[in-house]
């Protein structure tokens, strides 16, 4: 089935930004001697992006992810979709956890009624990064009660920090996870319900912004002084919603830089919290995979002719000076950043 597939990609010169759907890696032994029934269905959503070249490698993230979780030998099957909605939703069919990486929360319009349905019949939901930043209405009609907490214009940040990540003590996301340490574009101070409104929603991993521990104090538009308060505070960079029965639903701020991937533990904690929320039994041990290398780290990204290649990440990283606090005004929020002057000619 793969040859065939390939040799139709070849003959028609159909390019990965098509909408296409495809399963990446194949399916550990352990997983195919079970019977149907028993493989977990994990289907990953990945959009486009503006950004540049290793930011918002959502594609290649997400096939990099499933790859890790078809060879873990766990009993789940992993595919990939990427740019858009799916034209064909019965891809949607038996899937027992979407995971969705992508710009604005998808920006999937009418379809978030769609995965209402499913959650409701259900699906397990995970989002990541910009995808935990949908627009409001969304927000309040279905984060709430799909994943627990959302990002907020009013108040959320998106700063550049290094943060020491503190999974939930006895938790299966945690398990196998060690000394965890990541430079990311980490959003903070997001928007959660209330105790009596989600009683099973709670943070997975979190870790303390700080101004020793702040390198870039990201968009001039969100920087605020509800947000400014918290540092020095414990805040969910992973969190999820838990219901006793039903679908699991969990949010997770990072994966801006693409080259945090090959950060074991950093993978190790989402691969871990992906099974999770299909509710797949977690190994004492973790999710495992193997090591990502520079070649996997570059492939599958959204400007493969790109002449730069992504790095792997170095302790450097770790060790930047902070960044200026910003000064606030009178509105308790950051003055717009002067534009840049165009260069003489």
């Amino acid at each position: 089935m793969f040859h065939l597939i390939r040799t139709l990609l070849t003959k028609t010169n159909f390019f990965c930004y098509v909408l296409f759907t495809v399963h990446v890696g194949t399916l550990p032994i352990h997983a195919q001697q079970q019977s149907t029934k028993d493989i977990k269905s994990i289907l990953f959503i990945a959009g486009d992006t503006k950004h540049r070249h290793g930011f918002h490698e959502y594609k290649a993230g997400s096939i990099l992810l499933a790859n890790a979780l078809n060879k873990s030998g766990l009993p789940v099957s992993a595919k990939v979709h990427w740019y858009g909605w799916p034209e064909d939703e019965s891809i949607f069919n038996d899937v027992n956890a979407c995971i969705i990486y992508a710009d604005g929360g998808g920006e999937f319009g009418e379809k978030y009624a769609f995965l209402d349905q499913k959650i409701k019949t259900g699906m397990g939901i995970m989002f990541m990064h910009y995808g935990v930043h949908p627009t409001k209405e969304v927000a309040e009609n279905y984060y709430h009660a799909w994943i627990g907490g959302y990002y907020d214009d009013n108040f959320s940040v998106n700063p550049s920090w290094v943060a020491d990540i503190k999974p939930r003590k006895n938790h299966p996301v945690g398990r196998g996870v060690g000394s965890l340490t990541a430079y990311d574009e980490f959003y903070w101070n997001l928007n959660f319900p209330s105790g009596k409104k989600c009683n099973h929603c709670y943070p997975l991993a979190t870790a303390i912004p700080t101004e020793k521990n702040m390198i870039r104090y990201g968009s001039s538009k969100f920087w605020n002084k509800q947000a400014e308060e918290k540092l020095g505070t414990p805040q969910a960079l992973l969190w999820c919603s838990d219901p006793n029965q039903g679908a699991r639903g969990a949010g997770f701020v990072g994966g801006h830089y693409h080259r945090n991937w090959a950060i074991n533990d950093y993978r190790k904690l989402i691969l871990n919290t992906i099974a999770w929320v299909a509710r797949v039994e977690v190994p004492e041990e973790g999710v495992s995979s193997s090591n990502v290398t520079r070649a996997m780290l570059n492939k599958n990204l959204n400007r493969p002719d790109y002449p730069e290649e992504i790095e792997l990440p170095t302790t450097d990283l770790l060790t930047q000076e902070p960044g200026k606090k910003p000064i606030l005004g009178s509105n308790g929020r950051m003055p717009p950043r002067a534009s840049k002057k165009p260069k003489k000619k």
